[in-house]
């Protein structure tokens, strides 16, 4: 009987343990920091400034990380920098495969382990800098010595670090340490190591409101979290004791915590304890949401001081879509909604979104449609070029295919993701649509031509230049040879009516032919003159 019993209560037990770890989700690993419901990024302290010493050289500083027990080996390209000092400091040992530039002087600060390899001949010149116990304390001997810093960059494991040459536009002009990622800096590109198994994470489905976790254990070095979170949230973070999370979003949050908050500029301090156990998170977690599951689990375990989190709902861009249409190219003035669309003239959309917590996100449409029930028609487009800074997408459409369709109502819908191109990830596909209402084209039937203001005016100028050069021709004429000109003006008047329009329905009245017999006048001289004439025979023969 107590076998049994024992039997019971470890089935009990199991049972308990298997519902519990299931409640979460089961952890796998994140590669590239990066999937559809989170992506991390690691933040380092760094500088971008207009600074150029007094001999034309920019002056670069490279602070190089490499994972415990790991000797990096990087492609270091500096053939397209601008004439340079590059001061390199790190505390552990690297090797760089090195295409060098005349222009760029290197210098190595002491106690650095840095080995460089030319492709075509022996050992790279190198100045030594001196040691320096931390990052101000180096930013102040090259200020001192070189008169300030252009940049300040830190790399983590590094596979290829090239300078581009880019210099700053409207940068500061002195060097102040802040926190950055490498998106904010154009003038050097780096490829690092894809991080491996420091960031786990996992999803579930569930009809309830989503609730995301994030867990950062004791003995991880991470005190500084700037985090981006879904509108009307609700999260649970949870770090070592003196970590500071920075909520970046202005949105309708719920938040569950055991360390100092940043929201809004106000600082709201915690009195809870939570132990960074899964097991113990989840049982607070859902008593205190009133929850029976959790959405999303994420346990992190990377070793810097600074941290950017991006938390999204995996069903949904989460983001405020707009369509806006115009009838021009220039996308000056948006059509009235009301307004209807000729089908043979092309119609200008351009597609605008929120910024994602400060980020400016590229919009990628998919594909477009047409939806008139019950008739759908996939709608081709063209993607216009756009010229300013972060701009909108911008197509245009043709709605020629629609002419032959009865219905004049139609809505244009869009298939896009919103991607976040330094972070390398896109959210789900959504929709954003806008009502058209569509005239179909009919054409002309009129053959006539239409003759505006300017070709009027342009033909009585003609015109009336014309006669004037005829009036000089025949005063010329009269000059030279002393005799009249005569214009046969019934003639030339004939030869008008002849030419006038006939036919045209939107053309002047016709002209009405000049007439050929003789006016009475001229009748009375002609029968006089015939009379005469046949007089004569009648007087002979008397």
């Amino acid at each position: 009987m107590r076998s049994i019993t024992c039997f019971v209560a470890v089935l009990l037990c199991l049972g308990t343990a298997a519902s519990e770890s299931s409640a979460i989700c089961e952890l796998k690993d994140v590669p590239g920091y990066s999937n559809d419901w989170i992506t991390l990024q690691e933040i380092h302290l760094g500088c971008w400034t207009n600074f150029t010493s007094w001999d034309g050289k920019e002056v670069h500083i490279l602070k190089l990380l490499s994972s415990p027990e790991k000797h990096s080996i990087f492609n270091f390209n500096l053939t397209a920098a601008n004439p340079s000092v590059v001061i390199i400091t790190s505390s552990s040992a690297h090797t760089a495969l090195l295409l060098d530039n005349p222009a760029v002087n290197i210098y190595v600060t002491n106690g650095t382990s840095m080995t460089f390899i030319l492709p075509n001949r022996g050992a790279q010149q190198t100045n030594l800098a001196p040691f320096a116990n931390g990052d101000s304390e180096l930013l102040k001997w090259a200020e001192e010595t070189f008169g300030g810093v252009t940049s300040f960059t830190t790399a983590q494991d590094p596979i290829d670090i090239s300078f581009t040459g880019m210099k700053g536009t409207q940068r500061p002009l002195m060097c102040e340490l802040k926190p950055e990622t490498q998106a904010h800096k154009q003038l050097i590109e780096l490829t690092l190591t894809p991080p491996d198994g420091e960031l786990k994470s996992c999803h579930t489905k569930n009809s309830g409101e989503a609730i995301h976790v994030i867990n950062i254990p004791d003995d991880v070095k991470i005190r500084r979290v700037s985090v981006h979170l879904p509108f009307k949230s609700k999260v649970v973070l949870r770090g070592p004791a003196d970590t500071e999370w920075t909520i970046l979003d202005n949105h309708d949050i719920s938040f569950l915590t055991n360390n100092l908050i940043n929201l809004n500029e106000m600082r709201v301090p915690s009195r809870k304890t939570i132990s960074d156990d899964p097991t113990e998170i989840r049982q607070k977690v859902l008593f205190h949401y009133n929850s029976t599951s959790i959405t999303s689990y994420s346990e992190i375990r990377v070793n810097v001081p600074h941290i950017e989190l991006w938390i999204r709902d995996n069903t949904s861009s989460s983001v405020p879509l707009q369509m806006q249409l115009f009838s021009s190219p220039d996308y000056r003035s948006p059509l009235d909604p009301s307004s209807k669309v000729q089908s043979d003239k092309r119609l200008y959309a351009e597609i605008s979104s929120e910024n994602f917590g400060g980020n400016f996100l590229t919009i990628k449409v998919t594909s477009c449609l047409v939806r008139s029930m019950p008739v759908v028609r996939n709608m081709p487009f063209k993607e216009e070029t756009c010229y300013i800074n972060n701009c909108p997408k911008r197509l245009s459409f043709s709605f020629e295919m629609l002419q032959d369709l009865p219905s004049s109502s139609w809505d244009l819908e869009c298939v896009v993701k919103l991607c976040h191109d330094s972070l390398k990830f896109c959210t789900p596909e959504t929709q954003v649509k806008r009502n058209v209402q569509v005239k179909p084209y009919i054409p002309n039937q009129n053959p006539c031509f239409e003759f505006g203001l300017s070709a009027v005016l342009g033909i009585a100028f003609g015109g009336f230049l014309i006669g004037v050069l005829l009036t000089g021709a025949l005063w010329f004429i009269k000059i030279r040879t002393g005799h009249p000109v005569g214009l046969g003006m019934r003639s030339t008047a004939a030869e008008l009516s002849v030419l006038s329009i006939s036919g045209c329905p939107c053309g002047l009245t016709k002209r009405q032919p000049v007439p050929t017999h003789p006016s009475p006048s001229e009748n009375s001289s002609a029968n006089a003159s015939i009379g005469s004439t046949q007089s004569t025979p009648t007087s002979s023969m008397a």
